[in-house]
Formats: structure tokens, C-alpha cells, sequence
């Protein structure tokens, strides 16, 4: 009997402890209402952000779900239900985020957040117009992560900024000394495309001690059947604007290197995977033309690069 007794108790506890409660309030920041608050649950959408290979598919259906996180009112007020365990982040633009235990919530008599500015940094303007080193390399992507960009007084951006990590698989132009290399990235809409890709060409300038992507320049690398890297499709189809007189050729790239085409519709599969340098064979996409990596390079050294000013022998 004395066994069952704490069996209940225990069980009757952990319920009590898991349970789900109704947390409203008002959470306002000090544009009283034009930025709206939003309020996430346990930080979730960070944690999964900042994962080694986060699936933005995933993440794309975890922002819309409303037991995760949803955006306050314009006047402020807010519902949600919670675990008693939880804790709740309060965010909002340019303003410092704050966190709150549910069962400190529960407690409180009225809940009225309400978030402070964040405070302007002086903007340090790097005078490299140059880098002071440059690299070109096959990478293998570890970790690509988001980054929040300081709130500078003077100066506004629309780019989004990751901090990304690779191993570096084969280096074809300067001498990176580690056989890993840390850089951050820019991007003026909210996609790091090079990132969607496992093993890419990559193009990385050193500015004022610190290492940079070259802004929007890769290309997605694949082994072919000799063991050699190459990128299917048409060389200038990140760089239509530089284009010149080098034409894809005949690759036969390894066995595993093809494109699931099932999800897509027929004008997606013409325009992503574009006859003659795609085979079309039932549900997959497979590579038949590209170029290898010498003259990829050679894509980039010819157009972006140049106009950019950056030489190499």
C-alpha cells in the first residue's frame, strides 16, 4: 500500500509539473507597437538555427508554429500556453531580448514586458580597399551559422551576415595554413545559398585581419568518376553578366550524383536542371555536362574578380 501511495504521488507530481498553463500579458518595446514583440519558447528557433546543418524546410514550418512562438499585438498583448518548465524570450529589432521562467510569470500579478533599446556602436570602417590575402579552395561545409549583426549608429544594412566553417579538401590558390578555415559571410537577402550545398568552390579575401566570403561567388562541386571535382550545368550560371567564350563539356560524373526532381514542377525542372547539361531520367536530375574546377576559376578570375580587382598569378 505504501508503494502505491508514492507511485501516485510521484506520478500526480510529475503531471502537476509538466503541465500546460495560460501565460497573457503585454510585451511592447519602444516603438509602443510599430515593431511588433515577438515571443518564443525556450529559445527554440536559435537552437535549431545555430545546429550544424539546420534544415531551413523545417525550420520554415517551426516559425509558423504558434506553440512555439507567435509576434504580440500591436498593442502589446499576448496568449500563449506553455509548459510550467518553459521560459520565454521576448524579442524585438534593435532592442536588448529578455528572458522569463513561466513559473516567474505565473507568479506575477500582471505581466507587462517591456524591452529597452539597445545601445549604437561607432561603425570602424576598414581602409583595405585590397586583400591582404586571398584564397581559393574546395570546402566541405561543417557549420554555417547565423549571425546578428551589431547596431551601428551611423550606418544601415540590408545584408545578413553567417559565420561559416569549412575543411578545406584541396586548396588551388594561396596558403590557408590549417586544414580548416573560419570566415563570415554576406548576403542581402536572408539565403546563403553556397550553404545549401555539402562541398563547394569557394573564394575568400582577407580585409583588415579578418577573413570574408567574396560575396555571392561558389560554385556546388561533385566528384566525377575519375575522382576529380566539377560543377554541372553552365559555367556562368552564377555569372551570366561576366559571361565569355568558355562552354560546359562532356562529364561523367560518379553514380551518386544526381537531383530529386519529384516535388518540382515541369517548368522548375527546364529551369533548374536545363537541357543539354541535364539527363532527365524519371524522378532524377542527373549531370552529364559541366566544367572542372581549373576552369571555374578561370570563370571567376575573367569576370568577378577582375572587376572586383583581385589578381592572382
Amino acid at each position: 500500500m505504501r508503494n502505491a501511495i508514492l507511485i501516485l504521488l510521484t506520478l500526480f507530481t510529475l503531471d502537476a509539473f509538466s503541465q500546460k498553463v495560460t501565460i497573457s500579458g503585454t510585451a511592447l518595446d519602444t516603438t509602443n507597437g510599430r515593431n511588433r514583440v515577438y515571443i518564443v519558447v525556450n529559445d527554440t528557433l536559435r537552437k535549431f538555427r545555430e545546429s550544424k546543418s539546420p534544415n531551413w524546410d523545417v525550420y520554415r514550418n517551426l516559425i509558423k508554429d504558434t506553440t512555439l512562438s507567435l509576434f504580440a499585438k500591436t498593442d502589446g498583448t499576448f496568449q500563449l500556453k506553455v509548459n510550467k518548465t518553459d521560459s520565454i524570450f521576448f524579442q524585438s529589432f534593435r532592442h536588448i531580448s529578455q528572458v522569463y521562467s513561466v513559473s516567474d510569470l505565473w507568479k506575477m500579478k500582471e505581466i507587462k514586458i517591456r524591452l529597452e533599446p539597445e545601445i549604437c556602436i561607432p561603425y570602424v570602417t576598414c581602409k583595405d580597399t585590397l586583400p591582404s590575402k586571398f584564397y581559393i579552395f574546395v570546402g566541405q561545409k561543417l557549420k554555417v551559422i547565423p549571425v546578428q549583426q551589431p547596431y551601428y549608429c551611423d550606418v544601415e544594412t540590408m545584408d545578413s551576415k553567417v559565420k561559416a566553417e569549412y575543411k578545406i579538401l584541396k586548396q588551388l590558390v594561396g596558403k590557408y595554413p590549417k586544414d580548416t578555415i573560419e570566415f563570415v559571410s554576406f548576403n542581402h537577402n536572408q539565403r546563403i545559398i553556397f550553404s545549401n550545398y555539402e562541398n563547394v568552390l569557394l573564394f575568400v579575401s582577407e580585409y583588415c585581419g579578418e577573413l570574408y566570403h567574396e560575396k555571392y561567388q561558389f560554385f556546388d562541386l561533385y566528384k566525377t568518376m575519375d575522382g576529380k571535382w566539377a560543377s554541372p550545368g553552365d559555367p556562368y550560371k552564377y555569372d551570366e553578366y561576366h559571361r565569355k567564350n568558355l562552354k560546359a563539356q562532356s562529364i561523367q560524373f560518379a553514380d551518386s550524383v544526381w537531383f530529386d526532381i519529384s516535388k518540382l514542377s515541369e517548368g522548375a525542372i527546364k529551369q533548374q536542371f536545363p537541357t543539354p547539361f541535364y539527363k532527365i531520367d524519371g524522378q532524377k536530375a542527373i549531370p552529364i555536362m559541366g566544367c572542372y574546377i581549373a576552369e571555374l576559376v578561370l570563370v571567376k578570375k575573367e569576370g568577378v574578380l577582375r572587376a572586383r580587382n583581385i589578381a592572382f598569378d
